[in-house]
């Protein structure tokens, strides 16, 4: 193979590294972060658990969605495929350029260890949930992009968009 696919993970953590709450973001809509989102993966796949693909506000991609569950009669919309682990979708999408993992918890733990990059938006506040981005070495990545925004700027919050590369990544 001459080229391998860059796997990027996308999320947004609270300062108490809260992901979600109740299968839902525990937050207020952030425009500044979705503009980011929508710009980073545009053209993209993208990955997700079936918790992700149960939220009522999923995020999907117009090229091409993988939902991983061990469900093997698990139904799902037009623009998505199941996929029964992670290893699966990447199998799926290595002529692709770049694909994005979008969650949850438990995808994001298996992801952080092959990932690539790394678009984490940091909510500078303490919020209540039940799922969190899992602990991650930030000495194995390099900041290459740090994007500040305070509250009134297109979000509700004061906010960072951290974008990570892997030091010595292969891609």
């Amino acid at each position: 193979m001459t080229k391998q696919t860059i796997i990027s993970l996308i999320a947004a953590m609270s300062k108490n590294r809260v992901i979600g709450l109740n299968n839902a973001l525990p937050w207020s809509p952030i425009p500044a972060d979705w503009d980011n989102l929508k710009e980073v993966t545009k053209n993209r796949k993208m990955i997700m658990g079936r918790k992700s693909y149960d939220n009522p506000h999923r995020i999907w991609s117009e090229v091409g969605n993988y939902v991983i569950t061990r469900q093997t009669d698990y139904i799902v919309d037009e623009g998505f495929e199941v996929v029964s682990s992670l290893e699966e979708a990447f199998e799926k999408c290595k002529s692709d350029d770049e694909v994005f993992v979008l969650g949850g918890e438990e995808i994001f733990r298996l992801s952080i260890p092959v990932a690539d990059k790394i678009y984490l938006t940091l909510v500078h506040e303490t919020i209540e949930g039940d799922a969190f981005f899992p602990a991650f070495n930030e000495y194995e990545f390099n900041l290459t992009e740090r994007k500040e925004f305070l509250t009134g700027q297109n979000t509700p919050y004061d906010i960072s968009i951290l974008t990570y590369e892997r030091k010595n990544s292969s891609s």
